[in-house]
């Protein structure tokens, strides 16, 4: 996870998204049961839980059986902190909070591809797929039989797509299959009140977080201020708090 989406998971009503994750972090780092991953190519900052994290969570049956993870994949890392997004969204916005990870489906389902993620509303099963990139027609052709006749043939799938050209897009490829949904990144990380998915024939499936409460983030993505008294994104801010809380731990 980023600094952010720690922020939003854990303290999702804290006014300063930076100073309370940011102290747990640096405690958890400082303990040995986290470690920090720096992406070359954007400066990103991961936080990931070492083996000694794994084995504390083993210990209190909160590891789901998974390993620790030995580095980032950074042919993925953007998809996966999208998936993150989504994951967060569904569980703190929308109180949805059982939801089934790719490296757990992937345990159990060796042979076969995974989705993204599983949850259960209601008793109906959301198998979810994000598409932070398109594939060709023949692949989706193939994902969407598999995935709706043979895998999941009484679940609902929702795709999550990068823009509405996209969503457009996988749309016209999915004709004919009505219990395939679909929406946009934007939907679920801007969303307010409720996100809502549409399949192919036009019937729309939403998700409100008025009726499940959830919680307003407090999301400098949004509010940091942009010119000469603010900061332009919120990397630099996670930046600019981390060498503050730097100076801070030096010996004195």
């Amino acid at each position: 996870m980023t600094l952010l989406q720690i922020g939003k998971m854990f303290f999702p009503e804290s006014e300063d998204v930076f100073h309370r994750p940011m102290t747990r972090v640096c405690e958890l780092v400082e303990a040995g049961y986290l470690s920090v991953v720096v992406l070359k190519v954007t400066g990103k900052r991961f936080y990931i839980v070492t083996p000694k994290g794994v084995k504390l969570l083993k210990k209190h049956k909160l590891s789901d059986g998974l390993r620790a993870v030995k580095k980032i994949n950074h042919l993925s890392f953007e998809h996966d902190e999208w998936v993150t997004d989504v994951r967060i969204i569904f569980e703190k916005r929308l109180g949805i909070a059982d939801w089934i990870p790719e490296r757990v489906l992937k345990q159990k389902n060796v042979r076969k591809k995974v989705p993204d993620g599983i949850v259960t509303q209601y008793g109906i099963q959301y198998v979810i797929e994000v598409e932070k990139t398109l594939k060709n027609k023949l692949s989706y052709e193939r994902i969407f039989l598999e995935t709706c006749s043979t895998h999941y043939p009484e679940a609902v799938i929702l795709y999550i797509a990068a823009n509405e050209t996209n969503k457009l897009w996988l749309m016209k490829q999915a004709e004919g299959w009505e219990r395939i949904y679909f929406a946009t990144i934007n939907d679920f990380t801007r969303m307010e009140w409720e996100v809502k998915f549409e399949n192919p024939k036009g019937h729309v499936i939403e998700f409100g977080r008025e009726y499940q409460g959830g919680v307003h983030f407090n999301d400098p993505e949004i509010e940091v201020m942009d010119g000469d008294d603010g900061l332009k994104n919120i990397h630099e801010a996670e930046q600019e708090y981390l060498r503050f809380t730097e100076e801070d731990l030096k010996p004195k």
